[in-house]
């Protein structure tokens, strides 16, 4: 067995990343006390935040830079201020002024490009900022060379019926969707991929205002483009297709840790040993991340819940109905989060047909070999008038009955109507986190899915439920309160306290030092 060059390329030695601290380093400080106050808020904030840990971080960056920005300080300063935020929080380890050197440079880049941009589309902009520092500070090389072999592999795969998408569209298509499929990658990052792609003087050793102004010029242009690919009508059904494909690639990033492993790539038995035992490593990996989702998720519905109860539900029956239901809004706090805990614990893992049939493609992806299946994407199927519309008559009356019966079942119990409509609002919102997070195990199911009758008839009748938290979910930052609270009243004058706090730590150990 001979792996292609491709793949034993990627356990080939890297390049120090920036934000290794060499030995004459000077290493940017934080104080332990700060830190640890720092870090307890961004853990309670994230808590509220259902979502993963590199979304987090990057939803952080963009966070300070919104904040610091506008203060017009030197960028060297900014720079160095995002970084000691980013320790705080325990995003990053410590790293060197020589890295801040480099953030600075971005920063400046930022702001002549933001001063030139459009207001509308700063937000936006400073969204693809965020990535492109999150990137200098935990860069993915070997996940980009990953991502293109499996868009090399995947062009040869894809039979692309009746045009569906059109064909000088087609790599970029695939291209964003092996982002997806392999890595989840959202809608800033694809972006951020093109971005430097499209404008290279960004990432160039010099950077005039003229280049500034240029970029700035053809951003709007850009941002169409990157809109109308990133949300093409096909990208959810590629995605879904590829996702099984992407599999055997997940588990090739697994065994790429062990820098070892790139000897074992010539012998198939050891590397189907080593393939194994990736799968059960990742997958247990996995089970731990959708673990610590499901906690946020649980803390995110307690916490939202019980602000809403006490600001809304509670005066409303007291002062209004002036009555108080104890058992309703008991049952309101701790039904959903308790709920979403059974759904999201009692997920199956994969069996152990499915590590086989992911061992077997892994093979043929070392290998380089075209009898990887074919994938066919087809259009969604085209339903008659007459169909369509009783399916959709069909749709809204289960709808109807369902929250009909659930109102109704509601009342019997003694809720009242905010009542009610509390405990339907999360419990749309609690099934479709579950629904996500169970999904998320899919990442590592290359075997198609058979379900049995039970469940689709469970599947089908959920459906409107699922369908209504995912319309909430959409709009999640307008329910989220304390989310809002902590992000645009708290935040601000927390870290100016945080900041003030680390200065005079500084000053004292100065001080300290010179009497020494």
């Amino acid at each position: 067995m001979e792996p292609r060059e491709a793949i034993k390329d990627l356990w080939d030695v890297l390049p120090p990343p920036l934000t290794e601290v060499g030995p004459d380093d000077e290493v940017i400080d934080v104080s332990a006390a700060t830190k640890r106050i720092a870090f307890a808020y961004e853990r309670f904030r994230n808590t509220l935040e259902p979502d993963e840990e590199d979304i987090l971080r990057r939803n952080a960056i963009y966070r300070i830079l919104e904040r610091r920005l506008p203060e017009g300080r030197p960028a060297q300063v900014t720079a160095e201020q995002l970084l000691q935020e980013l320790m705080r929080g325990n995003y990053i380890q410590p790293v060197s002024k020589r890295f801040a050197e480099h953030i600075a440079s971005r920063l400046v880049r930022t702001e002549l490009i933001l001063s030139s941009l459009s207001p509308e589309l700063h937000e936006w902009f400073l969204r693809v900022v965020a990535v492109v520092i999150d990137r200098d500070c935990f860069p993915r090389v070997k996940d980009e060379a990953l991502v293109e072999i499996m868009y090399q592999d995947s062009y040869r795969r894809v039979e692309w019926v009746e045009n569906i998408v059109a064909e000088d569209k087609r790599p970029v298509q695939l291209f964003l969707a092996c982002h997806r499929a392999l890595f989840q990658a959202d809608d800033f990052e694809l972006t951020y991929h093109y971005f430097r792609r499209q404008f290279r003087a960004w990432d160039g050793d010099s950077f005039a205002e003229v280049d500034a102004q240029k970029i700035a010029k053809e951003l709007p242009q850009f941002f169409t483009s990157m809109e109308e690919a990133i949300h093409h009508p096909s990208r959810d059904r590629l995605a879904r297709l590829l996702k099984p494909a992407a599999v055997p690639y997940r588990v090739l990033r697994q065994m790429m840790t062990d820098p070892e492993t790139k000897e074992a790539l010539s012998d198939k038995d050891q590397l189907e040993s080593l393939a194994r035992s990736a799968t059960t490593e990742k997958l247990g990996k996995m089970r731990g991340r959708m673990n610590k989702r499901a906690w946020n998720s649980i803390l995110f519905l307690f916490f939202t819940k019980t602000i809403l109860a006490l600001l809304i539900e509670l005066p409303y029956e007291v002062f209004l109905l002036q009555e108080f239901h104890a058992l309703a809004l008991t049952t309101n706090i701790l039904f959903h989060p308790l709920l979403l805990f059974f759904l999201a614990t009692t997920v199956r893992l994969p069996g152990s047909k499915n590590t086989d049939r992911i061992v077997e493609d892994l093979d043929k992806v070392v290998e380089g070999e075209i009898a990887l299946p074919t994938i066919v994407l087809r259009p969604t199927r085209q339903y008659g008038a007459v169909t369509w519309t009783g399916f959709a008559i069909i749709y809204v009356l289960l709808f109807l009955f369902l929250f009909w019966g659930l109102f109704s079942l509601l009342e019997v119990i003694g809720f009242s109507l905010v009542a009610m409509f509390m405990f339907v609002m999360f419990l749309g919102l609690v099934t479709f986190l579950a629904f996500r997070i169970r999904r998320s195990m899919s990442e590592m199911i290359i075997l198609p899915a058979h379900s049995g009758a039970i469940a689709t008839l469970f599947g089908f009748l959920t459906l409107p439920v699922l369908e209504f938290g995912r319309w909430l979910a959409v709009h999640i930052q307008e329910l989220n309160v304390a989310l809002f609270f902590m992000d645009r009243v708290l935040e601000a004058p927390f870290k100016i306290l945080i900041d003030v706090t680390e200065e005079w730590f500084s000053f004292v150990r100065e001080r300290r030092e010179e009497i020494a």
